[in-house]
């Protein structure tokens, strides 16, 4: 997976306002081209929206990173032991500014709207296939 232009604008945009956060924007830009890495790349994008002053600048900024993260990741849904793969969701952070609380949500939605009332479900973010096909 390459580097895109597109994440690189957007986190130079986000360099000067977060700056105490370098090494979190660094690290994300380097997971973005890692293959196995993209929940360390959502992990980094809360951790952003965590610190990130609420400014329109670091606003508009972030919703760029967001949409950037949206259309190239998903979820997918295993069985407790990683051998079934059940179901694909499309990554939608919407306004989440909570990792922990992010992925209750997507189980709870699982439940409700997929029927997959296992108790014992394994999410993981992964880059999506259309993602790595453009690659």
């Amino acid at each position: 997976m390459d580097y895109d232009i597109e994440l690189d604008r957007i986190l130079a945009s986000l360099a000067e306002p977060l700056g105490d956060s370098a090494d979190t924007l660094l690290d994300l830009r380097r997971w973005a081209c890692c293959p196995n890495c993209a929940g360390s790349c959502v992990k980094a994008y809360f951790e952003l929206v965590g610190e990130a002053p609420s400014t329109p600048e670091v606003t508009r900024a972030l919703a760029s990173l967001r949409h950037w993260l949206e259309s190239r990741l998903d979820i997918r849904v295993f069985d407790s032991q990683r051998t079934v793969w059940l179901d694909t969701l499309p990554l939608a952070l919407s306004d989440e500014t909570d990792l922990e609380r992010y992925c209750h949500g997507a189980m709870q939605r699982l439940r409700d709207d997929r029927c997959l009332d296992s108790l014992h479900l394994r999410l993981e973010f992964s880059f999506s296939q259309t993602s790595e096909s453009a690659a």
